[in-house]
């Protein structure tokens, strides 16, 4: 993958900035009447039996010892540059860009005393804005990433090497919810767990003024969008299953998997159709998958979250 296109995936953040409602600029006055609009649409419900689920990842785990990926060198120097970046680094963009992966790589293969999952790396959304806090907990007798927001966005995300969406599949926990949040309002789009997924594409079929937003957003960060980002989030208020268009980019669709505290302080695990849900979101096929992320965010609404992110897998 090109270092442009590595940039791209950085941005995948910087379209987490906006799919994510954390950009610097103020929505626009339209924005509140968004809150009383209806979902796009709804989407299937995802969430699976967490036994199943155990032993859906224990069988990809296994077909993952055996493909060839990134050594431990080879993730070090990935991070080792991340983070070089994270710091403002003034060298070369494309050197600081770390290497794109062949898979996502397991939190549960991380060292429980780590800061940060092996392979997985640190983007910051605004400098303006606190970082969420993440590091490596051993929760449950499971190794999870461990989230804390406090009036905070940061996020975490693996570059990958353009693959066809499959299913995606992971596990995740929160103590509670953000019970003023609002992700189709602007002012109050914040989440205490978010999985998002970037897609590439062909930006030039876009309508003009999607075309104007991506050269606004290459030419105010340096880098760019990705063509679509679909994001699942636990919602506050929406139901479980709504499609809900960020206020900031109708490039950016959320899907409410959980919602309320029905299941607060409890290991939910998710299994979705990366192709099924890109449709509903979107209308279309989707292109092909270069990057994969997780944010918990509450700089918006000014308050506090904690979660847990269990292991992802894209089979």
């Amino acid at each position: 993958m090109t270092a442009k296109k590595f940039r791209l995936v950085l941005t995948g953040a910087a379209g987490a900035l906006l799919l994510a409602g954390c950009a610097s600029s103020s929505p626009e006055p339209s924005a509140p009447h968004a809150a009383t609009a209806p979902a796009a649409a709804m989407a299937a419900t995802s969430a699976i039996d967490c036994q199943t689920f155990t032993q859906r990842m224990a069988a990809h785990a296994a077909v993952q010892s055996d493909t060839a990926v990134p050594g431990p060198d080879a993730l070090a120097v990935a991070n080792t540059r991340a983070e070089d970046a994270e710091a403002g680094d003034d060298g070369d963009a494309a050197d600081a860009s770390p290497a794109s992966l062949a898979t996502l790589p397991l939190f549960s293969a991380s060292p429980r005393s780590g800061q940060l999952p092996v392979g997985w790396q640190p983007w910051t959304i605004n400098r303006n804005k606190i970082p969420t806090t993440y590091s490596m907990a051993e929760v449950d007798q499971r190794v999870v990433v461990h989230a804390k927001a406090d009036s905070s966005a940061s996020g975490l995300y693996v570059p990958l090497r353009e693959r066809d969406p499959g299913m995606l599949r992971w596990t995740w926990k929160t103590s509670g919810i953000i019970r003023n949040a609002d992700n189709s309002h602007g002012p109050r789009e914040d989440s205490p767990l978010r999985l998002f997924v970037a897609f590439d594409g062909d930006k030039g079929a876009l309508p003009l003024k999607d075309q104007l937003m991506y050269e606004m957003a290459r030419l105010t960060t340096g880098r760019e969008m990705p063509y679509a980002t679909l994001m699942y989030i636990w919602g506050g208020q929406r139901a479980e299953g709504a499609v809900v268009k960020n206020p900031h980019t109708d490039r950016v669709r959320m899907i409410v998997v959980d919602s309320g505290m029905k299941h607060a302080n409890e290991w939910r695990c998710h299994e979705r159709d990366l192709r099924a849900d890109y449709r509903k979101a979107f209308g279309a096929d989707p292109g092909r998958v270069i990057a994969v992320g997780i944010m918990t965010d509450t700089d918006n609404t000014r308050s506090k979250a904690e979660a847990w992110y269990g292991d992802i897998a894209l089979d």
